[in-house]
C-alpha cells in the first residue's frame, strides 16, 4: 500500500522540563530526514498537548519547532507540518489548544490521555477516575454515554483535523462519533499502535461517511511510516482505499483549508 504520508508523530518536544526521561527518541530533523528516506511526501510533527503532565509541549517549544520546520522543509525538501496531539480536558468538549495557538500550528490532531490535567477538579472525579476503573472493571453504558457526548462536543467546537486512538484508551459510541466527524471533516485515526476497534465497530463507522486515516504515532524515527498492523486490518476488514485519506492521495485537513 502506498501511503503518502505519516501524520503522528512525536520528538524529543514531548517532554517536559522535569522529566527526566524523553518520551520519544528522534529530533525534529530525525524524523524529518526518515520521512524523506523512505519515500513519504508530507509528515507532521505533533508532540503531545499542553496539559500532559509528563510529556507535554508548550508554546514557547512550539515557536522554536516552527522555526526549525520551516529550515528543514526547505532543507529536505518535503512538506513538513507542525501540529499538537491534543487532550480532551472536559466533557463540555473543551481541548488544550486555544484559538491563538493556532497561528503556530497547522493541524491539530485529539486523543484521550490519563495523565493530561482536567479542566477542573471536579471532572477530574466524575470523567477521569471513572475511565480509570473502566480499564480494569469495564465501561457502564452511562460512562461510554458521557465519553461519546465529551468527543462530538470537541469535535462540533474545535476544529480537529484527526481523532486519535478513538476507542483504545475509553470507550464510545463510535458510529456516533464517526457521523459527527463527517459532517465536520474530521478524520478517524487507524493508529499503528493502539488500532483496537473490534469488527463491529469497524463496520458501523463504515456504515457512515466518515473518512479514515493512517497513522504509525511513532515515537522513534525507525517507526515513521510503518504500519504493517493497519494493512492487515484494511486488508481483513475490506476497508475501501478510498476511505483512506493518505492511501494513494493527500489528506485535506481542516485546519489548512480556513
Amino acid at each position: 500500500m502506498n501511503f503518502f504520508g505519516d501524520y503522528h508523530t512525536h520528538t524529543i518536544y514531548s517532554r517536559k522540563p522535569y522529566v527526566l526521561v524523553n518520551h520519544a527518541k528522534g529530533s525534529i530533523e530525525d524524523n524529518i530526514s526518515q520521512a524523506k528516506e523512505i519515500g513519504l511526501k508530507e509528515i507532521a510533527l505533533t508532540d503531545h498537548g499542553f496539559n500532559h503532565i509528563f510529556f507535554g509541549t508548550s508554546i514557547k517549544r512550539i515557536k522554536k519547532e516552527k522555526q526549525e520546520v520551516v529550515r528543514l522543509s526547505q532543507k529536505y525538501g518535503l512538506k513538513v507540518y507542525l501540529g499538537v496531539e491534543a487532550n480532551f480536558i472536559s466533557t463540555d468538549g473543551s481541548i488544550d489548544v486555544k484559538d491563538e495557538d493556532m497561528k503556530y500550528l497547522d493541524i491539530v490532531l485529539c486523543g484521550y490521555h490519563k495523565t493530561a490535567r482536567c479542566k477542573t477538579i471536579r471532572e477530574f472525579f466524575s470523567f477521569k477516575v471513572p475511565n480509570f476503573f473502566a480499564r480494569i472493571f469495564g465501561s457502564s453504558k452511562k460512562l461510554v454515554e458521557k465519553n461519546t457526548s465529551m468527543v462530538i462536543n470537541a469535535i462540533k467546537k474545535n476544529n480537529i483535523d484527526i481523532l486519535t486512538h478513538l476507542n483504545s484508551k475509553i470507550k464510545c459510541d463510535v458510529e456516533k462519533v464517526a457521523k459527527e466527524a463527517s459532517k465536520k471533516g474530521t478524520y478517524i485515526e487507524l493508529n499503528e499502535k493502539h488500532c483496537d476497534f473490534t469488527p463491529e465497530e469497524i463496520e458501523k463507522m463504515l456504515k457512515t461517511d466518515v473518512m479514515f486515516i493512517v497513522d504509525s504515532d511513532a515515537h522513534s524515527p525507525a517507526k515513521i511510516g510503518k504500519f504493517n498492523k493497519v494493512e492487515t486490518i484494511i486488508q481483513k476488514y475490506n476497508i475501501p482505499k478510498e476511505r483512506i485519506a493518505n492511501l494513494d492521495k493527500l489528506p485535506k485537513f481542516l485546519n489548512l483549508q480556513k
